[in-house]
């Protein structure tokens, strides 16, 4: 009995030591909390703490007891509208029942005393990917992941594949699949967009009255979930 106890612990230790640090490698700030704004300005949630060098320490809050009743009515959405929102078919995806309460995380903001707006996180697996979600898509699109937080008001199993279209002259539609296989837990969960394709398509100008600009477009992404962050992601900090 002693002996597989030595070997369960030292099984978990080798595990603990395998996995990745979470990292900022360009933190450029002293230790700050982390925190997210989904509930509003005046209500952060703090989910861990940056220290000097950039590692990161997640420690999620179970649930959300320490919001009024009033600020989580406000600010809690459908499932259906916070995981399905670029859906064509966004509202006829669950039934009602399946319609749970959910939050979308938004950026991860980092915190101080002196200062509670220094910064935020991005969570990609190619550095290219933050211009683009930085411009809302506005510039070309780059195959990798990118990564959001989430939160679920109880357990939430789904799979299938929806489409969104966007019409930018006549002649030329974009159409994007997003295949869906989430596993999320109650609380809060990291869902994985990974654009497996990209097409370009041509994109009224911003700056030219009747000019157009060639834009690579996401075709295909595919939608997963976990309750840690990603082996491959890459945490690049912007700061105010």
């Amino acid at each position: 009995m002693k002996n597989t106890l030595l070997l369960l612990a030292l099984f978990s230790i080798q595990i603990s030591v395998a996995q990745p640090l979470a990292k900022v490698d360009n933190h450029t700030l002293s230790a700050m909390d982390l925190v997210l704004f989904s509930f509003g300005m005046e209500q952060p949630v703090s989910i861990g703490t940056i220290s000097n060098t950039g590692e990161l320490h997640f420690n999620f809050p179970n649930d959300l007891n320490f919001l009024s009743e009033e600020v989580t009515t406000n600010f809690m959405n459908d499932a259906a509208f916070t995981l399905f929102s670029k859906c064509d078919n966004s509202y006829n995806i669950l039934s009602e029942d399946e319609n749970i309460k959910a939050a979308p995380g938004g950026y991860i903001s980092l915190r101080s005393k002196d200062n509670p707006y220094a910064g935020l996180l991005f969570m990609v697996t190619d550095e290219n990917l933050v211009p683009w979600l930085e411009s809302y898509g506005d510039v070309d699109a780059v195959l990798g992941s990118y990564f959001e937080l989430v939160y679920m008001e109880s357990e939430f199993n789904y799979q299938g594949d929806c489409t969104a279209t966007i019409t930018y002259t006549d002649d030329d539609a974009l159409v994007t699949t997003y295949s869906y296989n989430l596993h999320l837990e109650p609380g809060f969960n990291f869902i994985e967009y990974k654009i497996e394709s990209v097409e370009e398509h041509s994109i009224p100008s911003m700056y030219e009255e009747n000019s157009f600009d060639k834009i690579k477009k996401p075709t295909k992404i595919a939608v997963s979930s976990s309750q840690s962050t990603a082996p491959n992601a890459k945490w690049i900090g912007k700061y105010f």
